[in-house]
Order: C-alpha cells, then structure tokens, then sequence
C-alpha cells in the first residue's frame, strides 16, 4: 500500500508538467487548422458590412435571426424569443437613397468583402460548343431487297457482306411457283386476246383484255419489271427462275440466306446501304442547346484522319433529353464521296457561333446570383464610391465565361464580380431584398408605412390602366391563348414603360422602382415563353408580384373611383372613337394655327356626331351624353361663328370638356392612348383641358406661341 502511495506521488506532478507545457506549446503556436483564421476573416467581414449598413439613421430593433422583424422599442422577438438588437435604418447622413436594394460600405468593408466589378459591355461571344459522337448509316439511303414471292432461292450472285453493288446489278435467282403460275396465267390471256382480235362480239374482247391486263399487274406485283414481262410475253414461254436486281448503289451490309433455302414472301435476302452521304450523331448538353440552330455548320474530326477536319449541316436535333446522361442528340447530315468515313467511327465536334452576328451585352458569369428563376446583380452607383444597388435581371444562355443579358441592365454599368453574396449577405441581414428573401424589404415598408399616398393624378391613371392590362392578361392566360398572352405581356411591358415615376417621393418611389423591376422582367420573359407550362410558370409569378404593387399603392380602389363609370354599347364606343379622331385632328391643327384646316375638321366632327346611335344607352349613360353632347355642340357652334383663331380657340374649351366626359365615363374605341392636358395660361390665367394622343405637348390653345405651355394631369384610356 505504501509503495502505492509512493508511485502516485510520484506520477502526479508528471502529468502536471506535460499538460502545463502542451498549454504553453498551444498558447504560443496558435491554433493550426487553417479553416479557423479564414472563419475569423469571414466573421469580422460580416459584421463590418453589419456596421456599416447600420451606421447612421433611424433606430430599429431587429431580430438577429429574423430580420423581417423590426420594432421601435426592445424587446423578445416573437418568433423564436431571442432578445432584440438595435439596428439603424438607412445610409449615411444625407445619402440619398436610390433603392430598396441599396447598400453603402466603407473602403475597409470593401477591402474585407473582395469587392471587385467588371463593365457590363457588348461583345460577340463566339461560343464554341464541344460535342462527341459516332458516325452512323443515313437511314434515308439503305435499302432491303426482299423476296416478293415464296419460293427456292436458287443462286445468289453477291456472296459475301462488304461487296460493292451498282443499281440494277442481278443480286439473286429465285425458283417460285408462284411466278411461273402468274406467267403462264399471262401467256394464256395474250394468246386468248390475239384469238379473239377478229371477234364480233365486242364484250368478249374487252374480258380477255382485261384478264391481260390483270396478269401484267399480278407479275408486276411480285417484283418482275416492265422489261421482264415484256420478254416473257416475247418468248412465249414462262421462266422457271426469276433474277432479283438491286435497287440502289451501296455496301452490301447483310447477307440473311444461302443458297438452297426457300424463302417466304417479304423475307430480307441483302440489306444495302449507300454510304456516300453518312449520319454523325453528337450528344449535346443542355446547357449548349442555345447555341445550335438547325441548319448551322458543325467541324468534326476522326481518330483515323488526324488533322483532317470533316463538316456537316445540323439536320435534327432531338426534342427530347436523354434522361440517363442528360445530353440532347444531334443529327449532323455530311457528304462522304471518297468514303473515308465508316459508321461506327468515334468523332470529335465543335460547332463555332456565327462571328458575325450582332455583339451581345454580357457580364461575367460569377456575377449574377441564381436562384431558380431569378438572377441577381449588384451595380455600382455612377459617382457613389462604396455604393451599391442590387438588381434582378433576365439572363440569356451561357456563352462560355459570361451570361448574355436579356433585360436589365446598360452598357457601361458596373457590375460585381467578387463578393456579390457577402453584398448579398448583409442585405439579408438588415431586412432589405436580397436573393434569399426578396420580399424582405417590400414588406417593411408596407406594412411600416406612416405615410400618405400623395400621388400624381397621371401616375394614379396610369397605375389603373396597367392594373386592366394585367387583368386582361390573365384571363387569356387562363384560356391557354399563347400567342395572344405573349402579345399581350408586349403590351403589359410597353405600359410599364411608359409609367414616369418622377413624381412619387420618398417609399412611393423605392416601392415602385422595386416591383416595377419585377414585373417588367415577367414581361419580359412572358413575352418570349415557348410553351404554355413555361407560359403558366411566369403568369403565376407576375400574379403575386402585381398583387404586391395592389397592396402598395392600393390600385383596387383606385380603380374603383376612376375610369369608366357607365357600361355603354361596344358600336356607340367605335362611333365616338371617329368623333375623337377628328377631335385630335382638330386640336393638332390650332396648334399649327391653321385655322381652316381647324373649322374644316370641326364640321366633320359634327357630321361623325350625326351618326351616333344614343337610342342604346341606358338611362344613366343617356344622361351624361346629353350633358356632354350640350358641351360639344356649344364648342362647334362658337367654332362655327368665330371670325378668327381666337374665336375657334374659345370653343375648343366647352367641346374639350364634353369630349373628356365621354371618353372617361361612357369610354371609346381607339388604338391610341388619350391624355387629359391642362394648360394654366388659357384665358387670362383661368386655364383650361384638352385631350390628346401622346405626351409630347402641343398647345392647341397658344399655338406656336406657347407650344409646349401645359402639363399632363392624367391618362384617360391606354393603348390598344
């Protein structure tokens, strides 16, 4: 026991020293695992760009893992109940804020992140797409000869598989009952034709005639030529063998009897293929299919010839991906006079895009983010250092190290390259759009709102015609019309477009700019849909972004207090659509100051005003054109009566307001859209309205004086 005692202590201090001196060893050498110093790297990046996302502005409190959360006082958060942490919403002090997507970093967060951009540009991408495959027959040029008949094959002329046959060339000898009885049948009727030639009774020459012409048939369908008959009838006696000539000019590539065998109707004898034209199959990937067209030229080479390069024409490309190597098979049809190349030949393909085709836009391809169906990017702001702005975008194919664009971006813009997910990241992180949550930012800011929507009568316009545009669009979807909702997603993009936003301030601005981003990149993809899945796809996708802007801007009731108020006949619609137009084409004449030409279309106008049909208008609709009706009738009769411009100018005012009457409540039928304009100088400061068809302002009140005097205050119907 003692000596127990003795060893212990003497163990003990032992195992002291070696764990004090493998502390010392690890506390002075650092930690080894060369994960580790990168994870602190990666770490301290990502709260450098917390920092500075957060560095100035108005204090929220925000949960850590959900940072859709965000609350004025601190407090749990009621997801997961961890503690709030204060978060600053917005950039620096006095930076203006050009998006929802929008973050600003100090030169130390970019150093950190790898922050690096390349210029968007135009370029020709000169893809080269690499494919392998085999050479193969041209099904269109092999041929079988069969027997056509049952009988004993007798004598086979090409003996061996490999031989070389011309067209018309004796391939076989075949001994067959049945042809010698079809011949005799022959013989017989033309001897009974020539004994009945002097005959009088004229029914009896027309049935041998018929019986010949029968048996000729019978021994044509067996096989015999026109020249084989015609000897058999010559000669008069039936040929016990009949010789089988081969069809076409080839290889002999099957040889499937002997002689001595006998052979059933439709049995093959040769198979013959003509190998100077051949097939090459190539296995494409999906990826590359863009960048193939049928028709186009594709370079192959052989193992058997190198250097020497061979070409074909894309002939075929299947419609359907190999489920197993998720490659697309490729048809090339190619020439092969001096036969150098054999089916079965393992061959090496590159198919070059066309060089001179127009130069794409393109960005390299680490810069875009996808994710399903979206693609995101992040710009530097033009004079901004630090500043960037994230952007979703319709990408084109892959074209080796870049991505063509298709919609979304400008030539000269600069987009990152390196470190796009960290920009990403902290996004995410302070609840704005980002790849991983789109919706974060929008639904902040709606469901945050303290402010008023202060509108501009011509956006609050706009915004209803496109919301009918989108309803429009949805019902043809729904009918499953393609090539009219893909017309219609034109349309839809063009009424986007033409939305000015210059107007909205403060979140009424960063919220459109956002969702109108989204949907205009869903017309753009609808409008180019193959099929109508693809079509489905993208329709329910531009549902849930316009049931957003709805949200937003609150488009329902504002539809509901706009717009035609009074269902009227779809022929007093095209009536009045003729009345405007020789409306328009007398307010474009007061504004050259052509007064005749003015009075001239003011009398058409009137006569166009005869022909209206009011009988159909309900009650409601008949009241309010009688009162508009007054309006116009007044403006003509001073137009009618006036000795000079001034007087035509003055009736134009009661006959704009009619005409605005008809067209925003009882509607009309125009391809053009029609703008309400208001001009504040008319009649000595009192201003006054007219109607247009575009937005370029033309003063039909001032003339050449005061052209472009006047401002558009709302769109009264869109364009068709």
């Amino acid at each position: 026991m003692k000596k127990f005692k003795d060893i212990k202590s003497s163990i003990i201090p032992v195992i002291v020293i070696i764990l004090v001196a493998f502390g010392a060893g690890y506390w002075f050498s650092g930690n080894d695992d060369p994960n580790m110093g990168k994870q602190l790297v990666d770490e301290h990046i990502g709260h450098e760009l917390e920092a500075e996302a957060t560095e100035t502005g108005k204090v929220v409190w925000t949960c850590s893992m959900h940072p859709q959360i965000q609350l004025p006082n601190p407090g749990k958060c009621p997801i997961c109940f961890m503690d709030l942490i204060p978060l600053e919403k917005g950039g620096k002090s006095g930076e203006e804020v050009l998006s929802l997507r929008q973050i600003s970093l100090t030169d130390q967060a970019r150093t950190l992140a790898g922050i690096e951009t390349s210029k968007v540009e135009k370029r020709n991408v000169g893809v080269e797409t690499r494919m392998v495959g085999k050479v193969d027959y041209d099904e269109t040029r092999m041929g079988t000869i069969t027997a056509w008949t049952g009988g004993r094959i007798d004598k086979l002329y090409i003996d061996y598989t490999g031989s070389s046959v011309r067209k018309g060339q004796a391939m076989a000898s075949i001994y067959s009952p049945e042809l010698l009885t079809a011949q005799v049948e022959l013989i017989q009727s033309v001897k009974a034709k020539e004994a009945l030639r002097g005959s009088s009774m004229q029914i009896v020459k027309d049935t041998a005639a018929r019986t010949e012409k029968a048996s000729r048939e019978k021994l044509r369908l067996l096989g015999l030529s026109k020249s084989q008959i015609a000897d058999i009838i010559k000669n008069g006696k039936a040929a016990e063998h009949i010789i089988l000539y081969s069809p076409m000019s080839g290889i002999v590539l099957k040889k499937d009897v002997v002689e001595g065998v006998y052979v059933k109707t439709g049995t093959p004898i040769y198979t013959i293929a003509d190998l100077s034209r051949v097939w090459v199959f190539l296995e494409a990937y999906e990826s590359d299919l863009p960048w193939i067209k049928m028709g186009m030229l594709v370079d192959f080479t052989t193992e058997a010839y190198p250097g020497k390069s061979f070409q074909g024409k894309v002939a075929y490309i299947d419609p359907v991906v190999n489920e197993k190597t998720r490659t697309i098979r490729i048809r090339l049809e190619v020439p092969n006079e001096e036969f150098k190349l054999k089916p079965g030949m393992f061959v090496r393909a590159v198919s070059q895009a066309d060089k001179k085709a127009v130069a794409q836009l393109v960005i390299p391809a680490s810069a875009p983010l996808i994710t399903g169906k979206r693609a995101v990017v992040y710009i530097a702001v033009p004079g901004k250092e630090g500043v960037y702005e994230g952007r979703e975008i319709v990408l084109g194919p892959k074209a080796g190290d870049f991505y063509v664009v298709k919609y979304g971006l400008a030539d000269g813009e600069q987009v990152v390259t390196n470190g796009n997910f960290k920009i990403d990241s902290a996004l995410q992180i302070i609840a704005k759009p980002s790849m991983m949550n789109p919706e974060s930012g929008v639904k902040t800011v709606l469901d945050n709102k303290g402010y008023e929507h202060s509108l501009p009568p011509i956006f609050v316009s706009k915004l209803v015609n496109l919301k009918k545009s989108f309803d429009v669009l949805t019902n043809s979807a729904k009918a499953g019309s393609l090539d009219e909702t893909r017309m219609l997603y034109s349309k839809f993009f063009d009424s986007l477009k033409a939305i000015d936003s210059a107007g909205l301030k403060g979140d009424n601005s960063l919220v459109w700019k956002e969702l109108s981003m989204l949907l205009t990149d869903d017309a753009v993809i609808g409008r180019d849909a193959k099929d109508s899945f693809r079509l489905k796809s993208i329709t329910d996708e531009t549902a849930k972004h316009f049931t957003r802007l709805d949200k937003a801007f609150d488009i329902s009731s504002l539809a509901k207090n706009t717009g035609n108020k009074v269902d009227t006949p779809e022929t007093f619609k095209i009536q009045m659509g003729k009345v405007y137009a020789s409306y328009s084409a007398f307010t474009e004449a007061l504004a050259s100051d052509n007064m005749l030409l003015a009075q001239t279309q003011a009398e058409l106008m009137a006569a166009e005003l005869k022909k209206i049909d009011h009988g159909s208008l309900g009650s409601e609709a008949h009241k309010i054109w009688m009162d508009a009706l007054k309006n116009i009738n007044d403006g003509i009769d001073s137009i009618r009566g006036a000795k000079d411009i001034v007087g035509v100018r003055a009736g134009l005012e009661p006959l704009s307001y009619g005409m605005i009457d008809v067209v925003s409540k009882l509607g009309i039928k125009s391809s053009q859209p029609v703008y309400e304009i208001f001009c504040p100088m008319a009649f000595d400061f009192k201003g006054a309205m007219w109607l247009q068809s575009d937005e370029n302002i033309r003063n039909p009140y001032f003339g050449e004086t005061m052209l472009q005097c006047g401002e558009i205050k709302r769109q009264l119907k869109d364009k068709e």
